[in-house]
């Protein structure tokens, strides 16, 4: 169930957010396996004066966040990078320069989704250790 942030400058058009957000969908869906209605993401826009960065920078600056329960390895999240940079390489320009991905992993033992909570029972009994 990943859910993605994505944050960028304001003023781009709806073809150009469209394809960002097609392009990280499909290589969530692609390179980690993950269905397609269990992808989550959201555009973020912020105002040019509210973005402070090197001027190394473009103003296709693009960070994307990924938040997603842990147990993928290295390989498959380098996999996944790689696949996000190519196809926002692709459509809408993005160079790699301009792209951020950070992955977030959380702990699966409880969340709500769907409408339903999802926790991992807890053990009322203090443990040995607990009674030191």
């Amino acid at each position: 169930m990943p859910i993605v942030r994505i944050d960028i400058q304001s003023g781009k058009s709806t073809a150009y957010k469209r394809a960002i957000l097609h392009g990280v969908r499909s290589a969530l869906t692609t390179a980690l396996g993950v269905p397609n209605e269990r992808v989550m993401q959201r555009i973020v826009e912020t105002p040019s004066e509210d973005i402070d960065v090197a001027d190394v920078r473009t103003d296709r600056l693009t960070i994307i966040e990924i938040s997603m329960l842990t147990g993928r390895g290295p390989e498959l999240k380098g996999e996944l990078y790689l696949a996000i940079a190519d196809r926002l390489l692709s459509d809408p320009g993005i160079t790699r320069h301009d792209l951020v991905v950070l992955v977030n992993e959380g702990a699966g033992e409880c969340f709500f989704l769907n409408g339903q909570m999802s926790c991992a029972p807890v053990d009322p009994k203090p443990t040995e250790e607990d009674k030191q």
